[in-house]
């Protein structure tokens, strides 16, 4: 097993990591949140996936200490799959441009030159299609 097994630690991220002293997925499931997230590049959010990751790959509990120090572990879930981000990304993106297309239509029916009419209608029609798009990519993923 190696460091860029751990979903959000690509090439760059792992070389950062090695450099800080974490070479291994062990070594970054024991480190703290705190530590991976003072890594340069590596933030509070991706710390704690990164974290979650390894130790999900380690099969080992991914609780840590409450930070009020009563020594309760506070339960961290792990992050979503990349899959799961993608096709809720889709998703989202499709009723976005949805939108959009519906207020590029309603602004077309009310412009007062033809050209403008066109030009809005087109622009709409191009929306409706990415969205389309974006819907049926995440249908696909979904099929997976």
């Amino acid at each position: 097993m190696e460091l860029l097994d751990i979903n959000g630690v690509g090439p760059a991220t792992a070389e950062l990591l090695t450099e800080a002293g974490l070479a291994t997925v062990t070594s970054v499931a024991d480190a703290d949140a705190e530590t991976l997230a003072n890594i340069r590049g590596i933030g509070q959010v991706s710390a704690a996936s990164i974290k979650a990751d390894a130790a999900r790959l380690l099969g080992t509990d991914v609780s840590e200490p409450a930070e009020d120090g009563s020594g309760a572990a506070e339960d961290v879930s792990t992050p979503e799959s990349k899959h799961e981000r993608r096709v809720k990304d889709l998703r989202k993106r499709a009723k976005k441009l949805q939108k959009q297309a519906k207020s590029q239509a309603a602004k077309a029916k009310a412009a007062s030159s033809k050209k403008k009419r066109k030009r809005l209608k087109n622009k709409a029609a191009q929306l409706d299609a990415a969205a389309k798009k974006a819907r049926r990519k995440a249908k696909k993923l979904l099929a997976k």
